[in-house]
């Protein structure tokens, strides 16, 4: 008897110095199987873990051999299914559901785009006011700081009360590695387009009304970026930018010449985004939204109205006028 025993012991310790290695406390360290391109986490290790460790107690009759099977099956029902896409930028691993942002408890990710700022994923929060799906954004190590910048102008574009600009919820550290990060940003547009000749006919003037309202929010929130995006819904003529990698603040009172010249940039390609057709919905927006800009006793700095002033396809004579005496003032 005490040789079957001592036989028994040996098998369960040479099983266990094979498989412990994989767990952690007798909860699995995935090995991916890889299936469509994403991978997912077998059960086996776990479950074999469990057996093993629980039969390890049993056999040799130390407490601390194996923790009671309680409290082995309440960790494995905290264990979570890791999925994980090989991307040509680099690997991004994501839980199910997301350990970072607990606090809304992400749930679903599904990718929607990767570049060279990081890859994009639509995830649904479980703990959520207005349950809308929020984007979490990844970066790669070399793009961390640009990531890191895009929430903070964010989040200031949104304290100055930005139009159409997507709000960045919080940043986070990536679980898998330190050296990158991972942003929340809210809305999700669903059913978009990149062009206001793409969408509903209908809606295409409202969409550029949008456009025009951001480029005067932004430019006296005092930021500007390059590389334009934006999602429009093609059936509401919603328009969001995003991806503010490349935004920054210009220099106050007074911007620089490189600000200046960032900022010409970005005027240029905002208005590459309205149709020549719709030039005149662009004309009459800016010159109402200059007008209450001035109601409300806001202004610009003069380098800004003089760019402005030289952007002769946005103007009207009115808007012209504003412009000019503004600028004869400041002088």
């Amino acid at each position: 008897m005490f040789v079957q025993y001592r036989h028994i012991v040996h098998l369960v310790s040479l099983a266990l110095s094979w498989w412990l290695p994989q767990c952690d406390g007798f909860a699995a360290i995935p090995k991916s199987h890889q299936r469509d391109g994403v991978s997912i986490i077998p059960r086996l290790v776990e479950t074999s873990c469990l057996a093993l460790a629980i039969l390890a107690s049993t056999c040799t009759g130390a407490s601390a051999a194996a923790r009671s099977s309680d409290e082995i099956l309440a960790t494995l029902s905290e264990s979570q299914p890791v999925l994980s896409w090989q991307l040509p930028n680099g690997e991004v691993e994501l839980s199910n559901p997301l350990k970072s942002f607990s606090q809304y408890k992400l749930t679903n990710p599904i990718l929607l785009g990767a570049g060279g700022g990081g890859a994009v994923f639509a995830t649904h929060p479980m703990n959520s006011p207005n349950n809308n799906d929020i984007a979490v954004k990844i970066s790669w190590v070399r793009s961390a700081p640009s990531v890191e910048r895009e929430c903070k102008v964010l989040q200031e574009l949104e304290v100055k009360h930005t139009r159409n600009v997507e709000r960045c919820l919080g940043e986070e550290t990536y679980p898998p590695d330190s050296k990158r990060v991972m942003i929340a940003l809210q809305p999700v547009v669903e059913n978009a387009v990149s062009r206001v000749d793409k969408i509903n006919p209908n809606v295409q003037p409202l969409a550029v009304q949008a456009i025009v309202q951001t480029l005067l929010d932004m430019l006296h929130a005092n930021v500007v970026t390059t590389d334009v995006q934006t999602l429009m819904d093609k059936e509401t003529g919603r328009v969001l930018f995003i991806d503010m990698t490349e935004a920054l603040a210009m220099a106050k009172p007074t911007p620089s010449f490189l600000d200046l010249a960032l900022a010409s940039s970005f005027i240029s390609e905002i208005i590459a985004l309205i149709p020549t057709s719709l030039m005149n919905t662009a004309s009459k927006t800016f010159c109402d939204e200059l007008s209450a800009l001035h109601m409300r006793g806001e202004y610009f700095s003069l380098p800004i109205y003089e760019l402005l002033r030289e952007q002769d396809v946005l103007l009207n004579q009115k808007s012209a006028e504003i412009i000019d005496n503004i600028v004869a003032s400041m002088r």
